[in-house]
């Protein structure tokens, strides 16, 4: 499986649209729990709408997709809300299998504002 492959995202804007926050999940008792990377360090994540940029020549653009990205640091000191134009730091895809069940997930990290 491929795991960390980093992301370019030039020609690509990166709105909010849920503001970052503490990622958990279920686990086997059906409680909720904080994720934490293998360090210990607490995990984030932000969703972003991802849409193209329109070129010089014009042209439609596509309607874009919403991306959940789990961040690796707290992203609290960036000040990110909903609706802000956004930049990821260090961006990569892993792909992941688990339960039958396969896909591809998002990581950064951490966030900033657009420039």
């Amino acid at each position: 499986m491929l795991k960390n492959v980093p992301v370019v995202l030039e020609g690509y804007k990166l709105r909010v649209t849920e503001e970052p926050a503490p990622k958990t999940y279920t686990n086997d008792t059906g409680s909720t729990e904080m994720a934490f990377d293998s360090s210990g360090a607490q995990l984030f994540v932000v969703s972003l709408l991802m849409k193209q940029r329109p070129s010089e020549q014009g042209g439609r653009v596509g309607k874009g997709f919403e991306v959940k990205v789990t961040l690796e640091t707290d992203p609290s000191h960036a000040d990110i809300e909903e609706g802000q134009l956004v930049e990821l730091i260090n961006p990569r895809i892993s792909q992941w299998a688990m339960n039958g069940r396969e896909g591809v997930s998002m990581r950064a990290a951490g966030i900033k504002h657009a420039a």
